[in-house]
């Protein structure tokens, strides 16, 4: 689902890029690996800043960055990055072949797409075996809390298609990943970070 209005204000600000940097990834850095040389995928990249925080912080090669939103994808290209390559895409219909990627990062993307099963067997077509997702996002139980509550008032999910954190993880390993690392964590909401490997 492509953002309402809010949501585009509230992905574009300052406070936005605060939290990426000082919260979310330094949490991701403490377990994922570096990815020297690999070849990264990031899905739902919005304006690109996250994109440039993967690329300073786990060292790729290459970052392919996609995202549905034509908006998005052209305040990212303006970032004139030669090694980050933007490109509007659904997660749920990858335009690579498979096996493409080392590694593949979600920061905050897949709560948005209805039918995130898809969108889950698609990282996996396109990630080599062995290869990693990193996965920081949200689930239903998100909405539950009192903050959350007020917020599912304001913001345009599919809530009526969105799992649990306990769901998703089980679909992760039902198509063949293995749960590396998995926190749940609470800073005005709740989100969690998952590392998973593909099997083969």
């Amino acid at each position: 689902m492509k953002l309402n209005k809010l949501e585009f204000l509230l992905m574009n600000n300052p406070l936005r890029k605060l939290l990426q940097k000082y919260v979310e990834i330094r949490r991701i850095r403490k377990y994922a690996p570096s990815f020297t040389g690999k070849k990264i995928l990031e899905i739902g990249c919005g304006s690109g800043y996250g994109s440039g925080l993967i690329k300073k912080y786990f060292s790729p090669r290459k970052i392919y960055a996609t995202d549905l939103d034509e908006n998005m994808i052209a305040i990212a290209k303006k970032k004139q990055d030669r090694t980050i390559y933007f490109s509007v895409m659904d997660a749920t219909r990858l335009k690579f072949k498979d096996k493409t990627f080392d590694a593949i990062f979600d920061l905050g993307v897949i709560h948005h797409i209805p039918n995130w099963r898809d969108c889950l067997k698609e990282l996996r077509r396109v990630l080599k075996p062995r290869g990693q997702i990193i996965i920081e996002d949200l689930s239903i139980e998100t909405f539950s809390t009192l903050f959350g509550r007020i917020l599912k008032v304001c913001l345009k999910h599919p809530y009526d298609s969105m799992y649990t954190e306990e769901e998703f993880i089980k679909y992760l390993k039902k198509i063949g990943f293995t749960i590396q690392t998995h926190e749940s964590f609470h800073f005005g909401i709740r989100y969690f970070i998952i590392i998973a490997q593909k099997k083969f």
